[in-house]
């Protein structure tokens, strides 16, 4: 799998790597791994965001307060998309590259992309799950969409989905709820 030969190339297969220091000087190689999905990627964030915001509900009272809480900029802009299966990229790139970064799993409860939350129903009510996907929403207006998906992709190369600091922040500030 080729995703996995990059990451044992940069060593990232052991735990003796300091892997804040690769993501902060990045090697080309990553860099072009990440560069050649980026379309891929953008074009699946830009499509799951519109269908949630087309059919995803606005938040209510209490949660566009936590969404300011956060720090969400523009709260009324964020849709909930309750679904029984979330969004997986059909394209087979992309779709390998998901499972092999540990992005996709059953026991998953909510994705969010810009504005848009895609969340189960069994777990509609979970209010620290929407602060940490709220915390997503944050992060996409701080960084830009484009640029948040990128970094999104680069953390997951390096660190896995439970330990990408994009992640790390969103478990860590929404655990008060």
């Amino acid at each position: 799998m080729k995703y996995m030969w990059v990451l044992f190339l940069l060593g990232l297969s052991s735990g003796c790597v300091d892997r804040h220091a690769i993501l902060a000087n990045p090697p080309e190689q990553l860099v072009n791994q990440v560069n050649e999905i980026l379309p891929l990627a953008e074009k699946f964030v830009i499509d799951s965001q519109e269908e949630a915001l087309d059919k995803g509900l606005p938040l209510s009272l209490e949660e566009l307060e936590i969404a300011k809480e956060l720090g969400v900029s523009s709260a009324e802009k964020v849709r909930v998309h309750y679904v029984d299966t979330l969004p997986f990229p059909k394209d087979p790139k992309l779709a390998n590259l998901a499972s092999s970064l540990g992005y996709s799993s059953p026991s998953m409860g909510a994705y969010t992309y810009g504005y848009g939350i895609w969340m189960k129903h069994r777990e509609k009510g979970f209010r620290q799950l929407l602060a940490h996907e709220l915390i997503h929403v944050r992060q996409a207006e701080e960084l830009g969409l484009k640029e948040q998906t990128r970094q999104y992709l680069m953390q997951l190369y390096i660190f896995g989905y439970r330990q990408a600091p994009l992640e790390i922040q969103a478990y860590s500030e929404s655990e008060k709820y």
